[in-house]
Order: structure tokens, then sequence, then C-alpha cells
């Protein structure tokens, strides 16, 4: 969908979200920290198909923002599927 076409349906009608932050992944550990990661929304007018994609790397408000793949393995509210 990231070109701009529908897989499902094969529409052009595809829009992105264009509030990357109001679109966020939020990631609990056992640290008083939340990690924040925000997300790409993609929908399809035409079938309503939508996609999101994550950041690889959370929002830092102070110091280096940790990974996807590190973070949530370790997180209290995400479960391996």
């Amino acid at each position: 969908m990231k070109d701009g076409k529908c897989p499902r349906c094969g529409s052009a009608e595809v829009y992105l979200s264009s509030s990357p932050f109001s679109d966020s992944i939020f990631v609990k550990s056992n640290t008083p920290s939340i990690e924040t990661f925000t997300t790409s929304a993609y929908l399809c007018l035409d079938c309503g198909h939508l996609e999101m994609y994550v950041s690889d790397t959370s929002v830092a408000l102070f110091g280096k923002g940790k990974s996807l793949k590190e973070s949530i393995p370790a997180s209290s509210n995400w479960d391996k599927a």
C-alpha cells in the first residue's frame, strides 16, 4: 500500500494518515518507563483495507530510543501470538 495501490482490491484510492504522532503503539516494560513507537496507517477508501506500519525505533524524550525487536519481547502488555 505504500506505493499507493491497495493489495486487496487494486484501487488507487489509498490515503496515508497525516498525523503520525496521533497513531502510536505503547510498550510497557518492567521499569516505570513506556516506550512509544509511531505508526503510519494506510487506508483504502474503496474496500476499507487498512495497513499499519510501526517505526523501528521508539520516540526518545531522553537518551536513545529502543528498538522494536528489543522492546516488544520484554514488554508486559504484548504477548507472542
